[in-house]
């Protein structure tokens, strides 16, 4: 039995998606649509047996900056390991593979741990729990006229660079922003601007059921309280459930949004990481 580890090639496309179907509950139509949209843009690193994958994980490029300090980074999502070999250490031999190259070229590592498990998987990796989230639901009350736009990716961009500059947070390049414009509007969303008091606000949100799920916004919880109602109305929700970094927002469940290793900076918000 021959095992490495390496980057993928097309070829491993139909492999890869058999992992990710195993281990993720979306859609044939969604895991072909993501290597369609990414695969050319991202690295995709796999632990093989015979030239096989057997365990993969997605790095999608991006940047830890505080005002004038940027260092490069790398999301790692998407990670999973075919259940035919579990438990066997390719996961783990994958993520020293990835973390050698980020101690070589100097790049953060940070990632998203899906439950408070795998939070202690990674931190046996040496990711240590960083950033954390507020998750605000709010009943809209009176609606109020609002006026929204359609939001371009390079503009949703601007006013985040702006909105988040004041502390720690991760950059994104305006290729990742095209994706997750595209990727919320597969899902039946959309990425807006708000104007409220004068001032341009951006929001990226799509419906779930009849809760409106906001995975980001600049705009804090009393100014959605504010404008819920209209977005409610514009999204056919009744309610409102958002994503707000906890620099902000002191009230709402509170998890961890982000793991991290070879970071020079902590609590650095890093949403835009497809929640």
């Amino acid at each position: 039995m021959d095992v490495a580890v390496r980057t993928a090639r097309r070829k491993d496309i139909p492999a890869l998606c058999g992992i990710w179907r195993a281990c993720f509950p979306d859609t044939e139509d969604y895991i072909r649509y993501f290597y369609r949209e990414n695969f050319e843009r991202i690295a995709v690193w796999v632990r093989t047996v015979d030239d096989a994958p057997v365990s993969m994980l997605h790095l999608f490029d991006a940047a830890f900056a505080d005002g004038g300090y940027s260092r490069p980074a790398k999301l790692i999502y998407a990670v999973g390991t075919h259940p035919s070999y579990r438990r066997q250490g390719h996961m783990g031999r994958l993520l020293e593979a990835v973390k050698g190259r980020a101690r070589e070229e100097g790049h953060v590592l940070f990632l998203k741990p899906a439950t408070a498990e795998l939070t202690e998987y990674y931190r046996s990796f040496g990711f240590e729990p960083d950033a954390r989230f507020r998750v605000v639901t709010i009943r809209p009350g009176e609606r109020v006229p609002l006026q929204t736009d359609m939001l371009s990716a390079q503009e949703y961009n601007r006013l985040r660079d702006i909105a988040f500059s004041g502390y720690p947070y991760a950059k994104w390049p305006d290729r990742h922003v095209q994706w997750c414009v595209d990727e919320n509007e597969y899902c039946g969303g959309r990425t807006l601007s708000v104007m409220l008091d004068g001032e341009t606000h951006f929001v990226m949100g799509a419906p779930q059921g009849d809760t409106l799920l906001i995975t980001e916004t600049d705009m804090g919880p009393s100014q959605l309280e504010r404008a819920g109602g209209a977005l409610c109305a514009l999204f056919g929700a009744a309610s409102l459930k958002a994503y707000l970094p906890d620099h902000v927002c002191g009230k709402g469940e509170e998890i961890v949004s982000s793991a991290v290793y070879n970071a020079p900076l902590r609590d650095t918000y890093v949403n835009l990481i497809m929640i």
